[in-house]
């Protein structure tokens, strides 16, 4: 019996060594593993205090790994020429809604290989601060990836 017993337990040493030499090898495992914010599991009222507070302060947030869940939304700015993103999050009483523009890590085509506005996303990614010519600044999720949840 304690032979059966013994070789069970290296079966099962040698199984959790496999397994955590799988996850330590999986970048994407770690990478979402290592969130410093986690919006897509507070509630709307702590989103809603949370985003405010990236945005009123981002110098606090800039390099942390964000993750959040919102609508999908974009901007056209004819000025500029450019097609900017966002996750949008409406607050308890989906009055007032917050949200930050992101960019992602591998380009895609528009409108093809985008959400439809207005639906559902999970974003993941490194808080940032773009500086505009006009000295305003504005906050950003760079290096995102849409990631089903």
């Amino acid at each position: 019996m304690d032979e059966v017993s013994d070789l069970y337990r290296v079966i099962l040493a040698i199984l959790l060594a496999v397994a955590v030499s799988v996850l330590a090898k999986d970048p994407k495992a770690k990478e979402k593993s290592n969130i410093d914010i986690d919006l897509s599991r507070m509630s709307s009222t702590m989103v809603f205090a949370q985003v405010n507070q990236m945005v009123t302060t981002p110098q606090k947030f800039i390099g942390m790994h964000i993750k959040m869940k919102g609508v999908f939304s974009s901007y056209y700015d004819y000025e500029t020429d450019q097609r900017f993103f966002g996750c949008v999050i409406a607050d308890a009483l989906a009055c007032c809604s917050q949200g930050l523009a992101f960019s992602l890590d591998k380009p895609r085509k528009f409108p093809d290989e985008y959400p439809a506005e207005g639906a559902t996303i999970v974003i993941i990614g490194y808080f940032d601060s773009v500086k505009e010519e006009s000295g305003e600044t504005y906050p950003i999720i760079r290096h995102a990836e849409i990631v089903k949840e």
